[in-house]
């Protein structure tokens, strides 16, 4: 990733929480590290649930159910996804509707809906997402893919960082396993 300067100012301020499962957060911070973000505030799912204070950006790993963030954050959401032979991710901005927030299987309903986008639309390339479904109703994981779901979300948190557009709900991020 080419950056200015400011950019990699702007990424070094910036003030990231990220919530997960212990496997993802070691990925995610060695990830965002790169990039040249300083300020990670890691949060265990193990933990209490504390809102993160002083944070500009929330990533949250959410394979083991719902988001823990009730509607009234005013900072973006990633939610990156384990998708068992490849990732995706969908970001919540402030002023997005936060309903998705609440599903009960939060990667499940996020398979399924990013597969059924794929088929209505044709997308090319998706088809290892439905041939996934399974193991992720299952509740498999994949070291690969929360590879590649951490990969996706640092490159998400940089955008979001230097002021870039990023797609948000109801669009997504979706990719094959890097590896």
């Amino acid at each position: 990733m080419n950056m200015t300067s400011e950019e990699k100012r702007l990424i070094k301020d910036c003030r990231i929480a990220v919530i997960g499962a212990i496997e993802f957060i070691d990925k995610i911070k060695a990830e965002l590290k790169q990039l040249g973000f300083e300020s990670i505030q890691i949060i265990s799912r193990s933990d209490k649930m504390p809102m993160p204070s002083n944070v500009d950006v929330i990533a949250e790993n959410v394979n083991e159910g719902s988001s823990c963030f009730s509607k009234d954050v005013t900072i973006p959401i990633i939610l990156p996804f384990d998708f068992v032979n490849g990732a995706g991710a969908i970001i919540v901005m402030p002023d997005d509707d936060k309903d998705i927030l609440d599903k009960p299987d939060l990667r499940l309903w996020a398979a399924n809906y990013m597969a059924g986008y794929c088929a209505f639309w044709n997308v090319v390339g998706c088809e290892w997402l439905r041939d996934s479904l399974p193991d992720i109703r299952n509740g498999l994981t994949r070291h690969a893919a929360l590879k590649t779901a951490a990969h996706i979300c640092a490159r998400i948190t940089a955008n979001i960082a230097v002021g870039r557009e990023v797609k948000h709900f109801p669009r997504f991020y979706l990719c094959k396993n890097l590896e």
